[in-house]
């Protein structure tokens, strides 16, 4: 087990065993504390992470569904212009596109 998933009580036993350490009721109180404080940014932190990965997630998706729809217009011989107005995406990006795939 490592140190950050120690309760505060393993805490407070390891400083006793290890380094001989003893504290006062009020220091058990403030490490307490501290380990809650702790497992709260922790938490947070990892919801925030989640979050931003599952919005950049949606958004790459999004990305590659527009370029795979706009890849089927370009080999149904549309227009680049209205492929890029149909499927949203700008036409620099419509022609590399298009060269990627050997179409123009």
């Amino acid at each position: 087990m490592n140190d950050s998933s120690k309760t505060a009580s393993e805490k407070i036993t390891t400083l006793h065993n290890d380094f001989e350490i003893d504290l006062t009721q009020e220091g058990e109180g403030d490490l307490a504390v501290m380990c809650n404080l702790g497992e709260g940014i922790y938490k947070d932190g990892l919801m925030k992470g989640k979050q931003e990965g599952w919005e950049k997630g949606r958004g790459e998706g999004r990305r590659e569904g527009k370029l795979e729809f706009a890849l089927e217009l370009l080999k149904d011989g549309m227009a680049l212009d209205k492929v890029a107005k149909y499927s949203k995406l700008s036409l620099s990006i419509i022609k590399e596109l298009a060269k990627q795939n050997k179409l123009i």
